[in-house]
């Protein structure tokens, strides 16, 4: 009976410390998954932000008309088209090429010829290292007299590339 007792209580104590294992493994992966979700959702918010930025102001540019260049023959307002408090157009100096978004939130770049043009520029939302941002793509073609405008959007849960993790949500937008 002695030895029976032992046993019993060692089977009983396994298999409570193998459940509580499993729960408390079960509740580390849940606590991951959703750590991972916010993250997406901060970048799906940035990106939405972008191209919402852009929408307003290809739209709305001084009571109509647009804040980007369509081609060589049409240049970009010197500034005016703010978004979260960032003048999109003056803020940085335009690289020679593009460059990734840094922690000061003035990169932006313009492209043009004669029947097209590509606005480059990152907004942030947030003024540290760890902020979301959106890397933001307007590129307006002429095709045949009618302008066709590609938005592409990419948000980022942190604007630093060094961070983990960083996560990439895209929004694009034709019309």
């Amino acid at each position: 009976m002695k030895g029976f007792t032992i046993f019993f209580a060692m089977l009983v104590g396994s298999l409570s410390l193998a459940i509580g294992l499993a729960i408390y493994d079960l509740t580390i992966r849940e606590l991951d998954l959703s750590a991972t979700a916010t993250q997406s959702q901060y970048a799906i918010y940035a990106a939405d932000a972008g191209a919402e930025c852009v929408l307003y102001w290809d739209a709305w540019w001084n009571g109509g008309g647009s804040a980007f260049a369509t081609s060589s023959q049409s240049a970009p307002p010197s500034s005016g088209a703010t978004c979260l408090g960032q003048d999109i157009i003056t803020d940085g100096t335009p690289p020679a090429t593009y460059v990734p978004p840094s922690t000061s939130w003035e990169n932006w770049a313009l492209t043009l010829d004669t029947d097209s043009a590509t606005t480059t520029f990152t907004l942030g939302l947030g003024s540290t290292a760890t902020s979301a941002c959106a890397v933001v793509e307007v590129g307006k073609e002429d095709q045949g007299g009618a302008i066709v405008t590609t938005i592409i959007s990419r948000g980022f849960n942190v604007c630093a590339p060094n961070i983990t993790p960083r996560v990439e949500r895209r929004f694009e937008v034709r019309y």
